[in-house]
């Protein structure tokens, strides 16, 4: 993944383009409180498994901001309807983003493309660990390729 996330900064520059809209999600009646913490267990599965979907292209960039604000969004759903259930590995996935977007604003302040790279691919590799941890608690309640909760 590393190699992956340094190619497609180097690819695309470094550049920092401008900021992409996020995506909002369809409403939908409340379902009960462990569909919805499966549900938005499955959410936040399928948004980081997107980060790791990277192509050395132009706007590589942009889609991994784009990727984030989706993670972001579906870490603050999780946190919301979970309570107290994985507040630890929630806020730990919550600072790891937080400390990537900072890193990607901040992109042009890089001595050169390779440290640029170098500073993300650290940054998106302590998400992706964070995000694993989660995931892997919350898969003893919410398993993998379902969205029901289990009994």
């Amino acid at each position: 993944m590393v190699f992956v996330v340094a190619a497609v900064l180097l690819g695309a520059g470094c550049s920092s383009g401008g900021d992409s809209g996020g995506s909002s999600a369809a409403s939908s009646p409340s379902p009960s409180p462990s569909a919805a913490v499966c549900s938005d267990v499955a959410a936040l599965r399928s948004a980081i498994a997107q980060v790791g979907h990277l192509t050395a292209s132009g706007d590589a960039l942009d889609k991994l901001k784009t990727d984030l604000t989706r993670v972001r969004a579906d870490v603050a759903r999780l946190r919301t309807v979970a309570g107290a259930e994985w507040k630890t590995e929630i806020d730990e996935l919550n600072s790891a983003l937080v400390k990537l977007e900072t890193t990607l604003k901040n992109i042009g302040s890089q001595p050169s493309a390779t440290a640029a790279a170098t500073a993300v691919s650290t940054q998106l590799a302590a998400v992706t660990t964070k995000a694993s941890d989660l995931l892997r608690k919350a898969s003893a309640r919410c398993p993998a390729g379902s969205a029901s909760p289990s009994s």
